[in-house]
């Protein structure tokens, strides 16, 4: 769907309007606000669909792109871990 962001997790789902830079960026941060919730969340974003989880406490990972700590959320797209600011380039 363009121009919206469908964020989905266990127990329901939010649309929220993904027109601006700005309002994906929203979107991306109610995607992390869920995750930390629910622990699982889909973010589907200009055709991509991101999945959103938190990152263990004891478990160290990296940016699949930037090599930066991935510290408490990472954004899987495609198979690979990526950090916010990475996901957001992808967006």
């Amino acid at each position: 769907m363009k121009g919206v962001a469908r964020i989905s997790f266990q127990g329901g789902a939010l649309l929220v309007p993904a027109r601006t830079r700005y309002d994906q960026q929203i979107a991306f941060e109610h995607a992390g606000t869920y995750a930390r919730r629910y622990g699982l969340v889909h973010l589907e974003l200009e055709r991509k669909k991101f999945t959103i989880s938190v990152v263990a406490g004891n478990e160290r990972r990296v940016c699949a792109r930037c090599d930066y700590p991935l510290e408490s959320l990472t954004y899987a797209l495609g198979g690979h871990g990526l950090c916010l600011r990475c996901a957001r380039e992808d967006e």
